[in-house]
């Protein structure tokens, strides 16, 4: 799967390259090039407004990259501290911690997207956000439940034995033993969140519909689907190839990651 991992950084740069640099505006409204078919200086033809369709993907798929981008960091990250916590803290804090993520987790995406949007207003930071806002909570209930089984492994109970932290047991040891579970699920989120992403775009959540944006794309292209079937296609086929590759590449990037540090008893005793 080395080939995923090449893919989507090979990706990755391209879409950095687009962010700043478009072959055409992606803005500019050309009457006389309305629907115009792909030939060498339009790749994938102009839209209903004569916009160049492939300048719109380059320049849509910052803003998508980067909802997908802070929402899966900021899931991560809060999902990790409270499932640190739900796994290691006193009863009161493990038993609030995991009401908490179970309550994050019956909330509805679309519906904090709403919420959110309507206080912050439409755009890329509201998308991730809303992303990150119930998230999380699959990655706080992995990361208790593992923790909790590789807290009754040997070394875990040798390493307290000798007075080491929890603190210093969870970098040492925990941590170690959940990047590969945590590099698969992150991998599984990333296509999911592509995909959402560009479903509030769809909504007009994520940025405003005549903004180059794949999600906002896809609806103000949708009424062209049977008469220039290319400007819906260009947006979906991107969007499903960036969810894939993401998928492939992150899964593949920790799979091969250290599997768990086991306890050394001499090591322990000489630090």
């Amino acid at each position: 799967m080395k080939w995923a991992l090449a893919a989507l950084a090979i990706i990755m740069a391209a879409l950095a390259v687009g962010s700043i640099w478009q072959p055409h505006n992606p803005h500019a409204v050309d009457l006389d090039a309305v629907l115009a078919a792909p030939s060498p200086d339009h790749w994938l033809g102009t839209d209903h407004l004569g916009r160049d369709l492939v300048s719109r993907l380059m320049a849509g798929a910052i803003s998508s990259l980067l909802a997908v981008v802070v929402a899966l960091v900021a899931s991560l990250g809060i999902g990790g501290l409270i499932g640190a916590l739900a796994a290691l803290g006193n009863e009161p804090v493990q038993h609030a911690s995991r009401r908490l993520a179970e309550l994050a987790l019956s909330v509805p995406t679309m519906v904090s997207a709403l919420i959110i949007a309507a206080i912050f207003g439409a755009g890329p930071v509201t998308t991730a956000l809303a992303l990150a806002a119930t998230a999380w909570a699959p990655y706080a209930l992995v990361v208790a439940a593992l923790s909790e089984r590789l807290m009754a492994e040997p070394y875990w109970r040798a390493a307290e034995a000798l007075g080491v932290g929890r603190a210093r047991g969870m970098i040492r040891h925990l941590l170690p033993n959940l990047a590969a579970p945590l590099g698969a699920l992150v991998g599984a989120d990333a296509g999911r969140a592509v995909v959402l992403v560009a479903s509030l775009g769809f909504l007009g959540l994520s940025a405003d519909t005549g903004r180059p944006e794949w999600g906002a794309m896809v609806y103000e292209y949708r009424l062209f689907l049977f008469d220039t079937p290319r400007l819906l296609l260009a947006p979906i086929f991107a969007i499903s190839v960036l969810a894939l590759m993401m998928h492939l590449g992150i899964e593949h990037l920790t799979a091969g990651g250290p599997q768990g540090t086991r306890w050394s008893g001499r090591k322990e005793q000489t630090q």
